[in-house]
């Protein structure tokens, strides 16, 4: 399916690049609004994801404006003008998204864009910014291959498979006692093998020898196989690498087996999965948490608390409120409204980019270096415990829950 939508959504940009007009950069640089075209996926398979963005997206909207006063242009007098954002769903399905970008640029006629989410949707749209010569930050696109295509129009925020559970391996040097084994289970997803595939290496690196290692299919439901594995295996630690909705037997059959370990940590620890099962005392990795305070956080909170949208329900959001700030600051960065130098400005080697999660700067291809936040699930909620830096409490180690 995955495979069709892609097919689907290339054959969409083709025909609508051989019948569309080409998208006319406004004549003043300094005026405003400037106008920022987005597709959210309110609807579809994306949309438990992000069914909140679209009014997200709205609240921001007024929010900086009212808070910042607008974009400062420093070629401009040093004016300040308002963002207007121009949405639509893209339904979850890559091939509307192509067709909704390219309406924003034809007839819409928006300055700039932002998103879409997703690396279904990132490669083919990419293309839609590459033909209109009109730079995006994306949110979510995590895929690299995206990013090694040459596109020069792109950037995009997410924490990728080489960087995932950086700061988690980093903290496992700090305990006591020290874990020396590892069971790997892994969804039949690429993200999640991949994430897998990259930091098996890195524990082993650490001495953390690898027990056993399992691929299961999105479809399983019985783990009793795989459980029983793991028991006469005893790893000290038990590594997750799935999507959080698969993965909801896996964990309530290790709970119901009394399966124990000095942590089980999960990449998608969400609050969704939270829901569902007891994840009480597993550790997994977070985008960004409200109880880290950075660059714009002021704003961020206020949207978020205006949209009713915690962070740990909705994984994503810190990528896509992030997209926005990033394309701000590469405004005022430039001065003006220039779609060349801010293209320029975003991909500059070395430059430096504010989020509330702190400082990070985009590779040569243009995805950023950010590093997830890892966390513990303590009385129910996430507590940051990596980097020491930005944490928000320590770890229970061995994990209280899992003995």
């Amino acid at each position: 399916m995955r495979t069709t939508l892609f097919a689907a959504a290339l054959g969409a940009a083709a025909l609508l690049g051989a019948i569309a007009p080409a998208s006319a950069q406004r004549t003043d640089p300094c005026a405003g609004p400037i106008t920022f075209g987005t597709t959210i996926s309110a609807t579809g398979t994306n949309s438990t994801l992000s069914d909140r963005w679209m009014k997200m997206t709205e609240i921001f909207e007024e929010e900086f404006n009212r808070m910042a006063g607008g974009v400062a242009l420093s070629g401009c007098g040093g004016k300040k003008v308002p963002i207007k954002f121009v949405m639509y769903d893209d339904q979850s399905v890559p091939a509307t998204a192509v067709s909704l970008y390219e309406k924003m640029a034809t007839v819409d006629r928006v300055d700039l864009f932002v998103g879409p989410d997703w690396s279904t949707h990132g490669f083919p749209v990419s293309q839609i910014f590459e033909k209109y010569k009109t730079p995006s930050v994306m949110s979510n696109v995590a895929t690299p291959r995206v990013y090694e295509q040459g596109f020069k129009y792109i950037t995009g925020l997410a924490f990728h498979a080489n960087t995932w559970s950086q700061n988690y391996f980093e903290s496992l040097k700090n305990v006591n006692p020290q874990p020396k084994s590892v069971f790997w289970i892994v969804h039949d997803n690429l993200i999640a093998k991949t994430v897998y595939e990259i930091h098996k290496p890195i524990a082993e690196k650490q001495g953390i020898k690898t027990v056993g290692e399992e691929i299961f299919a999105p479809t399983t439901r019985d783990f009793t196989g795989i459980i029983l594995k793991i028991r006469a295996a005893k790893p000290d630690i038990i590594y997750i690498s799935s999507f959080d909705a698969v993965s909801v037997p896996l964990v309530q059959q290790m709970r119901q087996l009394r399966v124990t370990a000095m942590d089980v940590h999960h990449i998608m620890a969400t609050g969704s999965l939270a829901r569902q099962i007891n994840l009480e005392g597993v550790t997994g990795e977070l985008y960004w948490h409200e109880g880290i305070k950075g660059p714009y956080s002021d704003i961020a909170l206020k949207v978020l608390e205006r949209a009713e949208i915690k962070l740990f329900d909705y994984l994503w959001t810190g990528g896509r409120l992030d997209s926005y700030f990033v394309m701000i600051q590469a405004i005022e960065k430039v001065g003006k409204l220039d779609r060349e130098a801010i293209a320029t400005a975003l991909r500059a080697p070395g430059a430096k980019w504010k989020r509330p999660g702190g400082e990070f700067e985009f590779d040569a291809g243009g995805l950023s270096k950010i590093v997830a936040f890892t966390h513990q699930i303590q009385n129910g909620a996430p507590v940051i415990i990596a980097p020491a830096a930005q944490a928000t409490g320590t770890i229970k180690w061995p994990s209280p829950t899992w003995q």
